[in-house]
């Protein structure tokens, strides 16, 4: 969360820059004549421009973070509830699915990587150790993340105290 509001203050601040920017140099351009936003002001709208883009793009993915956790909870606590292993691996596939997903992190794990964790942990909890396994095996030629491996290792480590 720390993170979240370092960047929007980040690009809060680069917004406000940017808008003081453009007013000391219209006063500028008054004073001289006219001719200094000619130049200075086609930079600054593009400026301006290409801020307020990823703006909106930022907001964009906040967004559907917010989505995906909602409905990864979600997912979460009908399986607490019901205990459908089949029906939660279902959800979390679909989960997976969403627009987006393949390019967020959480925590500094790829969302997919993260999801596949849990996948091999209910295998697990579930007594399907066999799936565990072959999940495992499949998702540590995938990943890359360190945080992820870690966790995946782990994963293994129980899994192997069960057999």
């Amino acid at each position: 969360m720390k993170k979240d509001k370092k960047a929007a203050t980040g690009i809060l601040s680069l917004v406000l820059w940017a808008a003081l920017l453009t007013v000391l140099l219209h006063l500028l351009d008054r004073r001289g004549g006219g001719h200094l936003m000619e130049g200075l002001g086609h930079v600054l709208y593009w400026l301006m421009l290409c801020i307020a883009v990823f703006f909106f793009w930022w907001l964009l993915m906040g967004w559907r973070l917010r989505k995906f956790m909602k409905r990864l909870d979600r997912a979460g606590l009908d399986y607490l509830r019901s205990r459908d292993v089949d029906g939660y691996l279902l959800e979390l596939d679909a989960c997976c699915e969403m627009v987006g997903v393949r390019n967020m992190t959480l925590g500094g794990i790829p969302a997919m990587d993260y999801v596949t964790i849990l996948k091999v942990r209910t295998l697990r909890e579930a007594g399907r150790e066999g799936e565990a396994f072959a999940l495992l095996e499949t998702a540590k030629q995938e990943m890359k993340g360190e945080k992820a491996l870690l966790l995946l290792r782990d994963e293994e480590e129980k899994l192997e105290k069960h057999q």
